[in-house]
């Protein structure tokens, strides 16, 4: 026999139980913009870091200084995680990792209790930030995924031949030929955080109440 107690506790339990799996499973809220903007421009913020890490290794190089450019290397926007851990070269690079995690900001999955539903899933899928910039910037947005890809295409292109100049530490033609698309492609994730960074500061002002 359950004591009264017990009984009560297994009652409540099985209530908040209920509470959460519904919540889980009903129709999915749309996300807080306001911090979603936030958290796109500290990591576009990041990335711009590492970005001008890479530009001085380049310049470094081609100013003959290659033991100073050798010690910046590990800052650099072209590379993710100490030498000796070996791993693939789509996870290695800083720039397909950090599109991984604006994906993930972006356009999350849905909980695994609205995955059961394809029609949780399906809404799930449309309320999510980029949905949200869809609306209210689409300029922005668009500019914003240029430049992201961009970005990743130079790296992708030219990550080994970085590597093999930075370790051989010698300079020479291929840094003068990619260096005007690095400065571009760095130039263009400046440009969208800047632009993201007045959107913030206009829509929700020091003080205002967020979404």
């Amino acid at each position: 026999m359950v004591a009264p107690e017990a009984a009560a506790v297994v009652r409540a339990s099985s209530s908040v139980l209920r509470g959460v799996v519904n919540q889980a499973s009903g129709t999915p809220s749309l996300p807080n913009m306001h911090e979603g903007l936030i958290e796109l421009h500290e990591i576009l913020r990041e990335w711009c870091e590492a970005a001008r890490s890479t530009s001085k290794v380049v310049e470094l190089i081609l100013a003959d200084q290659p033991h100073l450019a050798k010690a910046a290397h590990p800052h650099s926007n072209h590379y993710a995680g100490p030498v000796p851990f070996r791993r693939s070269f789509a996870r290695r690079t800083l720039a397909r990792r950090t599109r991984r995690e604006i994906d993930a900001l972006m356009s999350p999955s849905a909980p695994l209790a609205q995955k059961w539903s394809g029609t949780r899933r399906r809404q799930a899928a449309r309320r999510n930030l980029r949905s949200m910039m869809h609306v209210y910037c689409p300029d922005l947005l668009s500019e914003f995924d240029r430049a992201v890809e961009a970005r990743v295409a130079w790296v992708d292109s030219h990550h080994a031949e970085l590597n093999e100049v930075i370790n051989s530490r010698r300079g020479d033609g291929r840094l003068s030929r990619v260096r005007h698309e690095m400065t571009v492609t760095a130039d263009k994730l400046e440009t969208v955080r800047a632009e993201l960074s007045a959107l913030i500061q206009e829509r929700y002002p020091m003080g205002a109440v967020s979404d």
